[in-house]
């Protein structure tokens, strides 16, 4: 099944993508978002852009509130 969320303004819509991965990858990802301030979504992102996968650079931010 597909699932869409809206996104604000007038950005394209985002398409939910699920993934199994080892724990030790999750855990090595984890560790990697929490020394560099990142989001797990913004590693991830960066790491598809690198291998050649499309993604447009105005997607790959953190969409956290500041605090």
């Amino acid at each position: 099944m597909k699932r869409s969320t809206e996104r604000r303004g007038d950005r394209e819509s985002e398409e939910l993508l699920q993934i199994t991965v080892p724990p030790v990858t999750k855990k090595s990802l984890r560790m990697r978002a929490a020394q560099s301030g990142q989001t797990m979504r913004v590693i991830v992102l960066h790491a598809l852009a690198a291998n050649g996968i499309e993604v447009p650079a105005a997607d790959i931010l953190d969409r956290r509130k500041p605090r």
